[in-house]
């Protein structure tokens, strides 16, 4: 790839549904998330498992995320080697002004740059994601810097001991249904409205999010391989929308949660709860709360004459302007259109990758911006949440499937529906699936020692065949320089990572560290010289096959990545129309349809080991 004054935002476009290359073909993004630890400070170490810093919270670093500058070639040439065109590359808003407001990490903007000018050297798109879970560290994810809870009047300190948040847990999402983080992400998108108290607060916090990203458009601008940038990843409306459910109890999580969004309020501000399970939270007399809970100032919940938290207002958080509210559209969408004025005054014609909470699948969008993609995630929730998987005895929804073929078939009839959703509700913008995954310590680990990834193989392998069949854009969760099989991917015990240093026999070997790599390491289109109609790969046979509608309009060839670990021995090519030619050394064949039209097909398949 070539210095260009012009960004690859200004070079790539969309057209029904997919992303056109500046050639004018069709082009099939095969990305990976960099990486899973990015969510960390490097220095000192922000390893879940040791805790958050309620003091030194200012000073640290996140240079040295996603791999130090010294690594970082090992790790990028890994990813072209395996065959990944695209990388979702992680940043936090705390890692770029965790110092204070308006006060933002040089040295980390130009760390940050630096890696994205070396996945320029290797012909790598990137596109940025300010990525967050249940708002920030001190809630148990990730993303927000330590102070703003200042600004919202909360106590991070009490945190933990009110029983407010929860550390270090396989099952933070359950965080979300929690008072610091319900709030926070109430604040960010309607505080002005639903908490008078606060108001401006909501200004604020939007403001300094989207000026910390536009800080690192800035550094960005100028370069050709910067795709666009993701609005933020997987935000929660906090308590928009919820009515009864704020009594409801067993919401979302990877386990049931015995307790409501009520009781959760009530224990922020210091209140005992005590289900009829005889189930407990104990703040100990604590509030989270600088002055006390501002929601039971405004009218939500209050005690009973028994001291039991009730609902005062069920309907405060579902009533906007006179009608029932809309988080997706009455104040995630604002936000979005406000991202996107201020990213596209620094990064002209940049893509916005937009998406709104996972659980809100119905998002629609009428907006006729051409440079937009529809960023949402999916992810087989039954293996991610139980953490278990027989490729054998697959049950998933009432549906039982044996082998990666019928698990596929399962996978894809999901994706196929939100692809409707898509092409329905959204205007068919590019669909790219921002996340996907399996966990590697499946199983109860057992591959850690067995070294037997086939069933983490087969998993993957069922996903790859979804995406396939669906001819998605896709960016896999994830690969982590520094997992090991004790720390995973350094974040709440997750271990999703296709990379491991526990797994890296021969730091000569390229692919040695990799885990699953017959899954994911497969042929696949780059670009086609006309539509994509029809795309699969068997991953026992290796026998891959593509069908496109021929554009004879253009004078272009297509590009597929085609690995020498499925093809060792070299490639059988098999065309309905002109000529293939591989080049081995950089896993890369050429196919010249020579002006056909209609539809033509490919196949590969494996050589026979010389005898």
């Amino acid at each position: 790839m070539q210095p260009n004054s012009s960004s690859t935002s200004q070079s790539y476009s969309a057209r029904d549904g997919w992303f056109i290359d500046p050639r004018g073909r069709h082009t099939l993004l095969k990305g990976v998330n960099l990486g899973g630890s990015s969510k960390l400070p490097a220095s000192p170490d922000g390893s879940t498992h040791l805790g958050v810093d309620f003091e030194g919270w200012a000073d640290v670093s996140f240079v040295g995320r996603p791999f130090a500058l010294e690594e970082a070639d090992r790790h990028l040439d890994r990813l072209v080697h395996w065959g990944f065109n695209a990388v979702r590359l992680l940043t936090t808003w705390e890692a770029i002004e965790h110092r204070g407001p308006g006060e933002y990490d040089e040295e980390y903007l130009d760390f940050f740059r630096e890696v994205v000018v070396r996945a320029r050297a290797r012909g790598i798109l990137v596109f940025i994601d300010p990525h967050q879970d249940v708002w920030s560290r001190w809630t148990g994810g990730d993303g927000a810097p330590y102070w703003c809870f200042d600004w919202a009047g909360l106590l991070p300190e009490h945190f933990v001991r009110a029983g407010a948040v929860a550390l270090n847990d396989f099952n933070w999402p359950s965080s979300s249904r929690r008072s610091p983080v319900a709030s926070m992400w109430t604040l960010f998108f309607a505080g002005d409205i639903y908490c008078p108290e606060l108001t401006g607060v909501q200004q604020r916090l939007q403001d300094h999010y989207i000026a910390a990203v536009c800080a690192l458009a800035e550094r960005l601008t100028d370069l050709d391989n910067v795709l666009g940038y993701d609005t933020l990843n997987e935000p929660s409306y906090g308590y928009l929308g919820q009515g009864a459910d704020l009594v409801r109890r067993q919401g979302w999580g990877f386990r049931p949660d015995p307790f409501s969004m009520l009781d959760h309020l009530a224990v922020a501000d210091g209140v005992r709860v005590e289900t009829e399970t005889a189930e407990v939270l104990d703040p100990h007399g604590l509030s989270v709360w600088r002055g006390g809970c501002p929601w039971r100032r405004a009218g939500v919940w209050d005690l009973d004459d028994d001291g039991r938290p009730r609902l005062t207002d069920a309907g405060y958080f579902t009533r906007f302007e006179g009608r029932e509210v809309s988080p997706w559209r009455d104040f995630a969408v604002p936000f979005i259109q406000r991202f996107r004025e201020a990213v596209r005054r620094i990064h002209p014609d940049c893509f916005i990758f937009i998406e709104g909470p996972p659980t809100d699948i119905l998002t629609h969008w009428n907006d006729s911006d051409p440079l937009i993609c529809n960023a949402r995630h999916w992810y087989d929730v039954v293996t991610l949440s139980s953490r278990r998987f027989d490729p054998d005895a697959y049950v998933a929804f009432g549906e039982r499937a044996c082998g990666a073929a019928e698990i596929a078939a399962i996978h894809t009839k999901q994706l196929a529906g939100l692809q409707e959703i898509n092409r329905q509700h959204m205007g068919n913008p590019p669909m790219l699936i921002g996340e996907f995954g399996i966990p590697f310590e499946m199983n109860d680990g057992a591959a850690y020692e067995s070294r037997d990834y086939r069933a983490q193989t087969a998993a993957l392998d069922a996903n790859y065949r979804a995406m396939e069949a669906t001819l998605l854009d896709s960016a896999l969760w994830n690969y982590t320089a520094d997992n090991t099989h004790a720390r995973g991917d350094r974040w709440n015990e997750e271990d999703l990572s296709i990379f491991s240093l526990d797994d890296q026999e021969d730091e000569s070997d390229i692919d040695s560290g990799g885990r699953a790599i017959a899954a994911f390491c497969r042929p696949v289109l780059r670009h086609a010289a006309g539509r994509p109609v029809r795309m699969g790969f068997d991953c026992e046979t290796r026998r891959f096959e593509l069908v496109i509608e021929a554009d004879p309009s253009l004078a272009e060839r297509s590009e597929l990545y085609v690995p020498r670990l499925h093809y060792p021995w070299g490639v059988g090519v098999e065309t309905s129309a002109g000529k293939a030619e591989l080049d081995a050394e950089r896993q890369i064949l050429v196919w010249d349809a020579e002006g056909s039209t209609g539809q033509i097909s490919l196949t590969l398949e494996p050589l026979p080991e010389p005898e």
